[in-house]
C-alpha cells in the first residue's frame, strides 16, 4: 500500500489519481456483473426468470416512490430600470419582453432615455420621502401607542 503521497510529484499523482480510478470503474463493473450472474442463477433454482422477478416489483416500486421535485427558491424583483413620466405604477426593469405601455411610449416618438430618467426620478423622490422625520412621525400615531385613549367615532351622518 501506498504509505507517503507527499513525496510523489505533481504528475506522478495525477497517474496514479487516473490508474486508481479506472480501477474502481473496473471493479464496479466486476461486481454488477457477479452479482448478476448470481441473481440469474437464483431466479433459474426458482424456475423464473430475472424479468419475471424484477419485472413487475421494480415498475410497482418505481411507481410507489414519489420523485422529489428541484424547487427554487423565487427570485427577487429587480429594480425597475423605466418608468412611465406620468404613471407611476407603470415600471419595468428592463428585462424580458417590452411592456406595451414602452411600446406604446416609443411608437409616440418618446424615447426610453426619457423612461430612465424618470425612473431615476422617482428613486430619489422615494428616497427624499424616507427620509423624512414626518414619516417616522405617521408610523407612531396613537393607535399605534397602546396607553393613548381611543379616538372619538366619528358621525358621517347628522
Amino acid at each position: 500500500m501506498i504509505s507517503n503521497l507527499a513525496s510523489y510529484s505533481l504528475p506522478q499523482l495525477k497517474q496514479l489519481s487516473a490508474r486508481v480510478a479506472n480501477e474502481i470503474v473496473k471493479q464496479e463493473s466486476a461486481v454488477k456483473a457477479a452479482t448478476l450472474r448470481k441473481l440469474e442463477k437464483l431466479a433459474r433454482e426458482h424456475g423464473l426468470t430475472l424479468n419475471e422477478v424484477l419485472g413487475d416489483g421494480a415498475t410497482a416500486a418505481r411507481r410507489e416512490a414519489p420523485v422529489a421535485k428541484v424547487t427554487r427558491a423565487p427570485k427577487p424583483a429587480l429594480p425597475p430600470k423605466y418608468r412611465h413620466p406620468s404613471k407611476s405604477d407603470l415600471a419595468w426593469s428592463g428585462r424580458g419582453r417590452k411592456p406595451q405601455w414602452v411600446d406604446a411610449w416609443l411608437a409616440n416618438g418618446g424615447a426610453l432615455d426619457a423612461l430612465a430618467i424618470a425612473a431615476e426620478k422617482f428613486a430619489k423622490k422615494q428616497q427624499r420621502q424616507a427620509s423624512l422625520p414626518g414619516a417616522v412621525a405617521a408610523a407612531s400615531t396613537p393607535a399605534a401607542v397602546p396607553d393613548a385613549a381611543p379616538a372619538a367615532p366619528v358621525n358621517a351622518v347628522e
